[in-house]
């Protein structure tokens, strides 16, 4: 059995991937559609089907750096997408605390999450076009 670094960065990133998806998807849990939806089924659903495709497709690319690229286009899209179920979760619950709270976790998450995530694409597309 041929062990590769590749392969172990590809497994690790398909991983990181992964457990991005599962923290959008358990946010998006919180709304009335989707309420009967189990958080620790989302979470093994994801273990069992997104980590074997990402991994499958994280492993064909030819080089080490362009996997690491690939992950951080793909962690910094997640930064960007995470403030949206935030807003919402803020909505649902029209309180004035809860207005409170949830503007200061919106906004810290916008202001600190939407930079990060640009400058994550950012170092992404450096590594992946880099030769």
């Amino acid at each position: 059995m041929n062990i590769t670094k590749k392969t172990i960065t590809a497994i690790a990133c398909s991983f990181a991937l992964t457990m991005g998806i599962v923290i959008i998807l358990v946010l998006l849990t919180m709304f009335p559609p989707f309420q009967q939806i189990d958080p620790y089924i989302i979470f093994l659903f994801s273990l069992i089907v997104f980590i074997p495709l990402l991994f499958a497709r994280l492993n064909r690319l030819d080089a080490q750096k362009r996997i690491l690229g690939w992950t951080f286009i793909g962690l910094g899209a997640q930064l960007l997408v995470l403030p949206l179920p935030l807003v919402f979760i803020i909505l649902k619950f029209p309180s004035t605390a809860g207005f409170l709270f949830g503007g200061i976790i919106l906004t810290g998450s916008a202001v600190f999450g939407i930079p990060a995530g640009l400058l994550t694409i950012a170092a992404g597309v450096f590594l992946v076009k880099r030769r």
